[in-house]
């Protein structure tokens, strides 16, 4: 019986995630891109995968740019978290646009004109 509140996927989720953003405040330098915050980490049940959600804030480029760049970091962003996290392998990592606030926007408009 598993008496632990989380799987172990999600707590690698969540160290994920919070290792991802320090890594861009202190390390790993994507301004140029825009105001970018990663919301979410959802990681395979074996730990081999992990999709990394972002939002941006007055993009300087499309967001199909912007994803294709984060993508073109990923053997910087592994390195360093092989350097910080204790997995037995590394996720590969793929970074995708999160477009929740837009979905949110669009529902809220459309509400108000009822």
């Amino acid at each position: 019986m598993n008496n632990k509140p989380f799987s172990r996927a999600e707590r690698v989720e969540k160290q994920l995630l919070k290792v991802v953003n320090e890594l861009i405040l202190h390390e790993i330098d994507i301004r140029k891109l825009g105001f970018i915050t990663f919301s979410t980490v959802k990681v395979t049940s074996d730990l081999k995968h992990a999709n990394i959600f972002f939002s941006v804030i007055n993009p300087s480029r499309t967001v199909e740019s912007i994803a294709k760049n984060l993508n073109e970091l990923v053997p910087l962003f592994r390195k360093s978290l092989s350097q910080t996290i204790k997995l037995k392998t590394v996720p590969t990592l793929k970074f995708f646009y999160d477009d929740s606030f837009e979905q949110f926007q669009k529902i809220n408009e459309l509400m108000k004109k009822i």
